[in-house]
This record gives structure tokens, sequence and C-alpha cells, in this order.
């Protein structure tokens, strides 16, 4: 009788431990997803940043070609309204950054409250199956000998 509580114990950490090391890989697949999202907006962070510099650029040598200050005037606006839209631009990947940094932390102390989980079902794998052996020792007939 012992043994079938010792077997079904097992089985029962056994299933336990699968179900939390699925939820592991589950998490670092997760984890995998956030750095690539991570990873592309700062791809676009860079890519907006390389853009600025340009159209600025060809703005700022109009400017320096000018000489009318109307046309100056003009150019300085269409700098400004640029230089407006690409701070928003960057403001907006920035929030997401941070967004996908908030997720990754959570993500994070999950898969550590997991390896915490997954210790813990060892640990109790582990004394059940020292348990069974002992039971086992314990159960076999042990002969004296002749007298």
């Amino acid at each position: 009788m012992g043994y079938a509580l010792f077997s079904q114990r097992k089985q029962v950490l056994d299933a336990e431990l699968m179900c939390a090391q699925l939820q592991q890989t589950q998490r670092s697949n997760e984890q995998f997803c956030l750095a690539t999202e991570q990873a592309g907006l700062k791809q676009q962070l860079s890519s907006l940043s390389a853009s600025q510099a340009g159209e600025l650029a060809t703005l700022y040598e109009a400017l320096s070609n000018t000489t009318d200050s109307d046309d100056r005037v003009s150019i300085n606006d269409l700098i400004k309204k640029q230089e407006l839209l690409f701070k928003q631009g960057t403001d907006d990947i920035n929030r997401a950054c941070y967004e996908v940094s908030i997720k990754e932390n959570a993500i994070e102390m999950e898969v550590k409250r997991l390896d915490t989980v997954v210790t813990t079902l060892k640990d109790q794998l582990e004394a059940v199956q020292q348990a069974e052996g002992q039971g086992i020792q314990q159960a076999v007939p042990k002969f004296g000998g002749i007298s």
C-alpha cells in the first residue's frame, strides 16, 4: 500500500514539474519576442535619428544659402515643425521601449518565481524517492541465520 502512495506522489510531482518547466519555456519564448521587439524599436529610433539629421541638414543648408528674410522665416518654421515631428516620433518610440521594458521585468520576475517552484518540486521529488528507497530497504526481510 505504501509503495502505491509513493508512486502516486511521484507522478503528481512529475506532472507539476513538467508544467512548471513548460511555463519556463513559454516565458523564455516571450522574453525572446520582447527582446526582438526592443531591438526593432531601437533600430527604428536609430533610423529616425538618421532621417532627422538628413532632413534638417538639407533645411539648414537652404537656410544658409538664402538671404531673403521671408525665406529665412519660412525655412526656420519648417525646421521647427520638423524638429517637433521628430521629437514626437522619438517620444513615441521611447514610450514603446519603456512599455516593453516593463513587460520584460514582469516576465523576469515570473521566471525567477518559476525557478523557485521547479527547485522546490525537484527537492520534493528527491525526498519522496529517498523515502521510497528507505521504505523498500526496511521492508526487505532480514535473516539472522540458523542458530
